[in-house]
């Protein structure tokens, strides 16, 4: 198994005279939720088909990914997230949390959080030296679907208009693992009946699902729909001929150490503009966590929806970037 370890950003720039008040805001920023998450990438047998240089953009994409989730939350010390990465041979991309952990109760259900979520959130690592989050890549979709960012922290460059930008995929990625996954069926929003996610909670079931969450009503104006047959994300493009990627049929909840694990879920087919033609701009089909397509040559982030979402499940975030300070 090898290992690549994000370190953590440090500042040797030296103070310029008259910036005592800049410097000030810089000290507090550095102290933010991002500047105290370290991002550790291990990767499994099936990775050794991957080049230096390949396994060297997966690390960066993940670091970066995580950090500008978490830099959304309160973060009251040091966190480290251990990813495991591996390559298959599906469609594009999945991940989930390792597990959820107990947090409460809902309506007479086990409520759970994602343990990615629980780890930042509390700082106790539930996994010990297992990891934190697995993610699965497929091998046909890294190489001719994806173009990795020379640069995924300032995303300046130009996305080519025939590939998919990868920081796209990753930060969806990473948002299943802080706060979009569960349990629920996947197409009728019907949860067991024993437990249930702290995202599956505001599923009000039907075709399609929608999301009944207070802030992310409030965010959109009126409850948005889950994608039918993916419902832990948003939208459903009937008029786009993009191919589903859709859930394994309903199955009874896998337990890994008396805990539940969550699904493995994907990102969303990619698809070219030109063909499929450009959604409405207040569409859920151009939201980052859409179920039905990514757009090549488009690049997606984190939205106040997601933000939203983040504290209908119950984050406590960041004063300054919860609200679009950056």
């Amino acid at each position: 198994m090898d290992t690549a370890v994000i370190p953590k950003p440090a500042n040797a720039r030296a103070p310029r005279p008259g910036c005592q008040r800049w410097l000030a805001l810089g000290a507090f920023l550095a102290s933010s939720a991002s500047a105290q998450v370290a991002t550790q990438v291990t990767f499994d047998a099936s990775a050794n088909v991957l080049d230096p240089a390949e396994r060297d953009e997966i690390v960066s994409h993940t670091a970066e990914a995580m950090r500008r989730w978490s830099r959304l939350l309160a973060i009251d010390g040091p966190r480290s997230i251990e990813v495991r990465v591996s390559i298959t041979d599906q469609a594009t991309a999945s991940a989930a949390s390792a597990v959820g952990i107990p947090v409460g109760e809902a309506e007479g259900r086990q409520l759970l959080e994602q343990s990615v979520a629980y780890e930042l959130r509390t700082g106790v690592d539930p996994n010990g030296a297992d990891p934190d989050m697995y993610l699965q890549i497929g091998l046909d979709y890294l190489r001719n679907t994806l173009w990795f960012d020379p640069d995924p922290g300032a995303r300046s460059a130009p996305v080519p208009s025939n590939r998919t930008d990868a920081m796209s995929t990753f930060l969806h990625e990473v948002g299943h693992a802080v706060a979009y996954n569960g349990w629920s069926d996947a197409t009728t929003g019907i949860p067991p009946a024993t437990l249930w996610s702290t995202f599956d909670r505001w599923m009000i079931p039907g075709s399609p699902t929608l999301f009944s969450g207070a802030n992310a009503v409030a965010a959109w104006g009126v409850a948005p729909d889950l994608t039918t047959g993916n419902n832990k994300h948003w939208g459903n493009g009937t008029a786009i001929a993009a191919p589903r990627v859709e859930w394994q049929p309903a199955r009874p909840v896998e337990w890994r150490n008396g805990l539940a694990v969550p699904p493995l879920a994907p990102a969303p087919p990619s698809m070219s503009p030109a063909v499929a033609g450009i959604a409405a701009q207040d569409s859920l089909i151009l939201q980052l966590m859409n179920g039905v397509v990514f757009y090549s040559g488009h690049r997606y982030d984190i939205s106040p929806l997601d933000v939203a979402v983040l504290r209908d499940v119950g984050l406590p975030l960041d004063a300054l970037f919860a609200n679009g300070f950056d």
